[in-house]
């Protein structure tokens, strides 16, 4: 049983397998349609021929029992009467041996019109009467029509005799004959039977021909085929091993490629790296000015009050005794507190320009935007301090928490922070909001400044592209905040009405389920 569902079922295709029990199924079932077929057509051809045979025998038997016994028979005794009348029928049987001599007819039965047997080859039946509905072939005959049927051997026929060969039973109506030979009234009807015992061996001749031609036919059929196939195989197995070498190369071939683009993404998520820090040291020059003097004037309070306290502890010192010093430890308190706040809002400045610029890896976590945004606005006021009262903050008042790096996005807001105020100028606003949509965050920079010209809206974010002076810029800011946005998952957008009208970088990012 394995083995014929692995023939059935193999795990290759196997064309000619398939062809050859394909092809041995259809000549099986062909040649026994056809040896069904033909015998079939064959046994029906033979029937009406001995039919239309028995019409014509029957016919010509009318003409001369008619000629040859019933004329002669009326003119000397006027009447006819075989049952009792021993001549008669000797004249009679005489007549239908002569014409009957040599044909295969078995039997011979002549019924007049009440259906009485008044002749029969076989002796013992004459005389005998069958009704009117016991057989409905000579009814019909009776009535003027030729009938006939075959009984096959094994059966009975219509008298019912055991039919120990196959017979034709034929009905046909007896008339009388005038002198012209044109036939008369009916008169009664002759039955003869033929044997048909030829058919069943001509029956087997054609159903071996039939065998033998169809056999031979989808054979040679078969064989050309055969040739067809195995050729189309031997191509099919020649391009199936192409394919599956040509398979096996290139998955070789795409592991290579792989690990090259894997090698490729690790240079490219390091020079990204490279270039987002180096965007990031760009930043801090451009900070540094403003921040150097935002932190001198803090160290400048620092070194005052410290110089303060330095007088009054030596004045202390050198009247300690002659007056009271209550008053003069009064400012102590004071100008520490001052000291302190001072020292800790330089502090404050280094750590978040430390932080800044500090270079790691990458770290996704859960964070707040509206957060990340305050604490880049923390950095840009101290340079810009004198111009941060035209920035409008509108954040949203709900939970805005996406899966990013706060530093990365940290770079962008300040680029895009950056590139607003320049763009504005002594005057202008910039306006900072985040909107929640659907599921995602979006986070929009508008500003009244310069705008953008509508050639340079596409190329706004292509590396080393920028409309700075010379020595103001690198292009490199907008196309590192394309890419980190990217990387977010997220996208990047920019829209401006013209130069004098103003832009708007939108930024989208998909918020935390």
């Amino acid at each position: 049983m394995p083995n014929f569902q692995k023939i059935l079922h193999p795990e290759k295709f196997n064309l000619i397998l398939y062809y050859a029990i394909t092809s041995f199924v259809i000549i099986g079932l062909l040649s026994l349609a056809v040896g069904w077929i033909f015998p079939r057509m064959e046994s029906e051809e033979l029937v009406k021929r001995s039919e239309k045979y028995a019409q014509y025998f029957i016919n010509h038997l009318n003409y001369e029992i008619y000629k040859d016994f019933l004329r002669p028979t009326l003119k000397k005794n006027k009447y006819i009467d075989l049952e009792n009348n021993r001549d008669q029928l000797k004249r009679l049987d005489k007549v239908i041996h002569e014409n009957t001599y040599g044909l295969n007819i078995k039997k011979l039965y002549l019924y007049d019109m009440e259906g009485h047997i008044i002749y029969s080859t076989i002796p013992e039946h004459i005389g005998f009467t069958i009704d009117r509905g016991q057989n409905a072939k000579l009814d019909s005959a009776i009535r003027g029509h030729f009938e006939s049927a075959l009984r096959l051997a094994g059966t009975t026929d219509s008298k019912g005799s055991y039919v120990v060969e196959t017979l034709l039973e034929s009905y046909y109506p007896f008339y009388e004959m005038k002198k012209n030979e044109h036939r008369g009234k009916q008169v009664g009807v002759l039955e003869i039977y033929q044997d048909m015992s030829e058919l069943k061996k001509q029956i087997g001749k054609a159903r071996e021909k039939a065998i033998i031609m169809t056999g031979s036919a989808m054979g040679i059929l078969f064989l050309s085929l055969f040739l067809i196939v195995l050729k189309a195989a031997r191509v099919i197995n020649t391009r199936t091993n192409q394919l599956v070498e040509a398979r096996n190369t290139l998955e070789l071939k795409v592991e290579e490629r792989t690990q090259e683009i894997r090698g490729a993404y690790k240079k490219l998520q390091l020079t990204q790296r490279k270039l987002i820090q180096s965007e990031k040291l760009a930043s801090i020059g451009t900070l540094a000015t403003g921040l150097a003097h935002e932190i001198n004037n803090p160290l400048a309070s620092v070194a005052s009050c410290a110089e303060g306290l330095i007088e009054r502890l030596k004045t202390m010192q050198d009247y300690k005794g002659h007056h009271d010093t209550r008053e003069e430890l009064e400012i102590f308190p004071e100008y520490l507190n001052i000291i302190c706040n001072e020292t800790y809002r330089c502090k404050s400045i280094i750590s978040n320009l430390l932080n800044f610029s500090r270079q790691s890896e990458p770290k996704f976590d859960r964070i707040n935007i509206n957060l990340v945004i305050h604490d880049t606005l923390s950095i840009v006021k101290h340079q810009f301090q004198t111009r941060f009262q035209g920035v409008r903050l509108n954040l949203s008042e709900d939970p805005c928490e996406v899966i990013g790096d706060p530093q990365q996005l940290k770079q962008v807001f300040l680029n895009l922070i950056i590139n607003a105020l320049h763009a504005t100028e002594a005057e202008g606003d910039i306006f900072i909001s985040t909107v929640i949509k659907q599921k995602t965050i979006q986070i929009m920079v508008k500003d009244t400044g310069a705008g953008i010209k509508p050639e340079h809206i596409d190329k706004i974010f292509d590396p080393f592209f920028t409309t700075k002076p010379t020595g103001k810029g690198t292009g490199l800011g907008l196309a590192i905040c394309y890419g980190i946005i990217d990387i977010h998952n997220g996208r990047i957008e920019v829209s401006s009405e013209g130069t004098g009208k103003g832009a708007t970088f939108t930024i989208i990012l998909p918020l935390v389920a």
